[in-house]
């Protein structure tokens, strides 16, 4: 029999229709605004917010905030605010989050029985105008004041962020920055903040106070020199720490009182500025959750003494990769055996030799705020000094945006399609495809009738959202379809039906990553979901869809570019990938989430995205454009090596990548390639397991040009297994080839 005659082939034309759009609108803006005086909007001992009693155990209060003072009624995207929680009951601690939004169990202060202990928070306001403060345990007064805000949108008023290296600027116990001695009760200290790190004319610094070896409780007002004095800080007996922004006037000075019972040291260590311009300096992002937890499984428990952890911030919540001036974070220890510090720094650099962002007392909690900015893979090593272990929370407030390039929308590109598994009663699932067209749509198709091509109904599912290149189908468990897919900002976007087979989407979601490339998307064996792309400077990033932290990880730098293949194998997944250099790289990811060593399979000028086939055996063979055009190949031999050189699939010369598959029913491998004259063309291996080629032929007797590289998709329908080709044409429109058995 003819291969030829195995190939007889059925062409369908569809194209899209647009309903709804369903994509969320990205924010922008985050310019710093300090205020000319703090106002108090909550103050539960005076009634001040409309609270007038202490807050008790697991309860929640409302208050007002925008339009009170100097706050503005709109424009606003988030506040700074000094939450203090004034002699509670019992320990506890405390949330603050915007009104009529989900309390979204993160601590921003945290105090002992009988304390008065405050901290710095940034927080959304509701659509309110109101936040919402929530009590843990016990009773307590709370107090909160407004210190500055974060613009909603750009505009010419406010300043960006730039960070420094966390360094002290100011200690009275040496002179650093000021006279040597401590700071008597009501007496002030004015020292100067701009200098080698921050510049004169920046608007406010954001810094670390520290009042060490405290004898009495008390607190800390500061004003720009010759201004109005504001509360900035509560400290106790001993080592007491706090993230504050003070606003800095014209010649950077600033004035410190001290408003307890004895005199104190004062040790200022700055961690950024803001700019005096809305067109320098990173934007405010606000992203509220939880990054780590020691107390949870599989989280590092607890950190050794003098143990370090490394904290995962890029990549989390949505955050990109890179990119990323500063991370606002609150640290908390939780019941520490010993006394310590806790030393934080961006993982890559210099560990500090003394710098500590948090001094704690054994068994109480204690946190503080800081401002970091993350360092290699996106991570914050910390420290715990202490000569026992300790737990550690780390919440995350929101972050600084350095803006990003955009990601330009790749032209023709390729068509994704999938079987979905059979819904119950159902022999055969529905096909389901989806492509990002030459405008940056998202088309999904669902082809309910796996016989009829011409059933296909297509859906615009990112609105007026923009994205780039070949987006990723996957099935999840609960059996709703998931597309993923390169935005324009170069994060992973990923959205979802609302149930299982229906018409409805839910919002795109942010993954983050800042990848140079699009996704590929496969399943380990318990089911988590895989995304896997590729950065500017070739690191490929793996993002599982498990776990209370999801997160892109970095899996080594070898200098890929932008283009993925993945296929699940025996123990996980393996991708894939060129390098710049047109090598083949290739690693593994198993299904316990580690990863093995990197495997060079050579070769130079290699190009396109390469196709892989898994045999029997789980033997991989792999298919790539060479640097002549031509299809070359290598096939896994059987322990698993690699033989040393490619085999020339015959002296076709392509115009693309070429696309492979098993055929389930013959046993056979077939490569398919777009030609030079964007035809499509087809080899078959001349017999089951062979790696023996036949001669290369036009798929399509008649001239049906492609404009997009081929995809090969397995399906199964009413007459068994076959396969199908996928292409879009010139203009625009899918065209559909399936594979079918001969009749006799």
């Amino acid at each position: 029999m003819a291969l030829a005659a195995l190939v007889a082939l059925t062409a369908v034309t569809t194209a899209p229709h647009a309903p709804a759009a369903h994509a969320d609108a990205a924010g922008h803006g985050g310019d710093y605004v300090p205020l000319p005086s703090t106002p108090v909007v909550l103050d539960t001992r005076s009634g001040t917010g409309g609270i007038s009693t202490q807050v008790g155990a697991a309860a929640t209060v409302d208050f007002p905030v925008l339009g009170v003072g100097a706050v503005p009624t709109t424009g606003v995207g988030a506040v700074l605010v000094r939450v203090s929680l004034i002699k509670p009951t019992v320990a506890t601690w405390a949330e603050l989050w915007p009104d009529g939004a989900t309390r979204p169990t993160l601590t921003m202060v945290s105090a002992a029985a009988g304390e008065q202990i405050s901290n710095t928070a940034v927080v959304k306001v509701g659509s309110s105008g109101k936040l919402s403060l929530y009590n843990s345990a016990g009773k307590t007064d709370a107090v909160v004041e407004v210190q500055g805000y974060y613009k909603a949108e750009q505009g010419t008023t406010g300043g960006g962020f730039f960070p420094v290296t966390h360094t002290r600027v100011i200690d009275t116990r040496n002179g650093t920055g000021t006279s040597t001695g401590k700071i008597a009760a009501g007496a002030t200290r004015t020292v100067t903040i701009t200098g080698s790190l921050v510049p004169a004319g920046a608007a406010a610094a954001s810094v670390n106070l520290t009042v060490p070896g405290a004898t009495a409780a008390g607190w800390l007002a500061v004003s720009p020199a010759g201004g109005t004095a504001r509360p900035v800080f509560n400290y106790e007996t001993g080592s007491t720490q706090s993230g504050a922004v003070l606003s800095l006037p014209a010649n950077g000075q600033v004035t410190f009182t001290n408003k307890g019972s004895a005199a104190v040291d004062l040790i200022v260590a700055v961690d950024g500025y803001y700019s005096s311009s809305s067109t320098q300096g990173a934007g405010y992002r606000q992203v509220a959750g939880r990054v780590l937890d020691t107390r949870s499984a599989g989280a590092g428990l607890p950190i050794a003494a003098n143990g370090t952890l490394d904290i995962q911030v890029g990549g989390t919540k949505g955050l990109p990769t890179r990119g990323i001036e500063g991370a606002a974070l609150n640290l908390i220890v939780v019941s520490p055996q010993k006394a310590g510090y806790l030393k934080a720094w961006p993982l890559g650099t210099t560990e500090p030799s003394v710098l500590s962002v948090m001094d704690f007392e054994a068994g109480n909690w204690r946190d503080n705020m800081v401002v970091l900015k993350p360092g290699t893979d996106g991570k914050i090593r910390v420290r715990n000094t202490s000569a026992g272990t300790v737990h550690l929370i780390a919440d995350l407030q929101g972050w600084y945006a350095d803006p990003l390039p955009g990601v330009p929308v790749a032209q023709n590109t390729r068509v994704t399609a999938m079987q979905a598994a059979p819904v119950a009663g159902a022999t055969v699932g529905t096909l389901e495809y989806s492509y990002v067209d030459n405008a940056g749509r998202v088309v999904y198709g669902h082809q309910s009738d796996v016989d009829n091509f011409g059933s296909v109904q297509w859906t615009v599912i990112s609105g007026n959202e923009a994205f780039s290149g070949q987006p990723t189908l996957t099935q999840l468990s609960d059996g709703r379809v998931q597309v993923a897919a390169q935005y324009s900002d170069s994060d992973i976007w990923t959205d979802s039906q609302t149930t299982a087979g229906g018409p409805a989407w839910n919002a795109w979601s942010d993954f983050g990553g800042s990848m140079a490339s699009a996704p590929v998307t496969s399943k380990l064996a318990d089911g988590t979901v895989v995304e896997f792309a590729v950065d500017v400077d070739g690191k490929l990033w793996a993002y599982a869809q498990s776990g209370s932290v999801p997160f892109w990880r970095s899996l080594g730098d070898q200098n890929l570019t932008a283009t993925l293949s993945v296929v699940q194998v025996r123990d996980g997944v393996r991708v894939f990938g060129l390098n710049g250099a047109g090598a083949l790289k290739t690693i593994e990811y198993y299904n316990d989430g580690s990863v093995s060593a990197w495997t060079d399979l050579g070769g130079s000028g290699l190009s396109g995205q390469p196709a892989v086939v898994v045999r029997p055996g789980y033997l991989l063979q792999v298919f790539v454009r060479g640097a002549d055009g031509t299809i070359v190949s290598k096939l896994q031999n059987g322990d698993g090596s690699w033989p040393a050189d490619y085999t020339a699939i015959g002296n076709f010369v392509s115009a693309g990548a070429p696309s492979a598959i098993l055929d389930p029913a013959l046993g056979r491998v077939a490569v398919v390639v777009r030609g030079t004259d964007n035809e499509i063309y087809h080899v078959w291996e001349t017999a089951t397991g062979s790696n023996t080629w036949g001669d290369w032929t036009k798929t399509i007797a008649a001239t049906d040009p492609a404009a997009t590289d081929p995809a090969t998709t397995p399906y199964v329908n009413s007459n068994g297994q076959s396969w199908l080709i996928a292409f879009r044409n010139t203009n625009g429109a899918v065209r559909f080839y399936d594979r079918q058995l001969p009749t006799s």
